[in-house]
């Protein structure tokens, strides 16, 4: 069960391009899984320049060069590798439910009480968790 509380904490706080934030850039409050969803939905369409459903690497690209430092608050960033993590099917293309996998698998794992929040315990648990494995 450790192992799985500091996989969960690894993923949760340094994994998920909606959650790669450091623990000390989280909000103060508990998040919910429909904000997770929200926030990859508005950064899917953000993406998907000519608004086919479909984002390609060089409109990733497009959009990562184009994102300001800090934009976007806490879970606004997407960083370079989203891509690469996000394209599960390997064929260039990356759909909303291939961009959503990911993520949403991540907050399941820290989530432990399943109940579509992870709280500020759960939070805790996941940096405490984090900090034994060294990452």
């Amino acid at each position: 069960m450790t192992k799985t509380l500091a996989a969960a904490a690894a993923a949760f706080l340094f994994v998920a391009p909606v959650l790669a934030q450091s623990p000390a850039s989280l909000p103060d409050r508990p998040i919910a899984r429909s904000e997770v969803i929200g926030v990859v939905k508005k950064q899917f369409a953000a993406m998907d320049a000519n608004h086919d459903g479909i984002v390609t690497r060089a409109e990733f690209e497009a959009y990562h060069a184009a994102q300001a430092p800090g934009a976007g608050g806490p879970f606004g960033h997407v960083g370079g590798h989203w891509f690469d993590h996000a394209d599960a099917k390997g064929d260039g293309r990356v759909t909303l439910a291939e961009a959503e996998a990911h993520p949403l698998q991540l907050f399941d794992m820290a989530d432990t009480n399943h109940d579509g929040v992870v709280d500020q315990q759960e939070r805790k648990l996941a940096t405490m968790m984090m900090s034994l494995t060294g990452k």
